[in-house]
């Protein structure tokens, strides 16, 4: 997959680089604060990435910023061993399916329909998201060394606990990006055609 340009104002660019940092930032810092109740946005954060930067630059730093921080809070809680496995590596490619999916599943709402845009975005979240929770997830079983005797019982088990939590946490982000970027297409859109009426009334 090749970067690609966003078609977006540069200053739009630059604030949604900031506000998924922020995000990022907030939600996957919950190893440092308990009082933070906010899901975890980080498979949304590289989700909305591929959607919007569409640049592989922006992949790397947002990985890099998640490393940093599990980092840090491994090291300011004393248990590397409780993230940071043998198995954490995986996690590369999960983010790297969810930024996959975001780039090509950008709605666009002027050549299509309301109702497919909505589609596409929710069948790639849906089916991006569950494929990045059976790399983590099965990666961190198999790999990580903590479970050495886990049956296949057992692991289903710990599917059907994680797996509905892990592809709707996501959602509200995701959802909440798809309504502002709805809004403003339409928004500009509406302006761009009253501006052109005014030029061509003037005419």
């Amino acid at each position: 997959m090749k970067s690609a340009t966003s078609n977006l104002p540069i200053r739009l660019v630059f604030a949604i680089f900031a506000v998924l940092t922020l995000l990022m930032l907030a939600t996957r810092t919950h190893h440092f604060a308990s009082l933070n109740h906010l899901p975890s946005a980080s498979i949304a954060i590289f989700f909305l990435a591929g959607m919007y930067l569409r640049n592989m630059k922006a992949f790397w730093f947002f990985y890099l910023l998640s490393v940093t921080i599990d980092m840090a809070s491994s090291y300011y809680r004393g248990q590397f061993g409780d993230c940071i496995t043998t198995s954490y590596p995986a996690l590369v490619l999960s983010y790297g399916v969810m930024f996959a999916a975001g780039f090509y599943a950008r709605p666009n709402w002027q050549q299509k329909g309301r109702q497919i845009n909505v589609l596409q975005v929710a069948f790639a979240l849906f089916a991006a998201s569950s494929i990045a929770f059976f790399i983590s997830n099965g990666s961190y079983y198999a790999f990580s060394g903590k479970f050495p005797e886990l049956s296949w019982a057992e692991y289903s088990a710990r599917v059907d606990k994680y797996f509905f939590k892990y592809i709707v946490n996501p959602t509200f982000y995701v959802l909440s990006a798809v309504v502002i970027d709805f809004n403003l297409s339409h928004f500009f859109a509406d302006k761009t055609i009253n501006n052109a009426a005014n030029v061509k009334h003037k005419h």
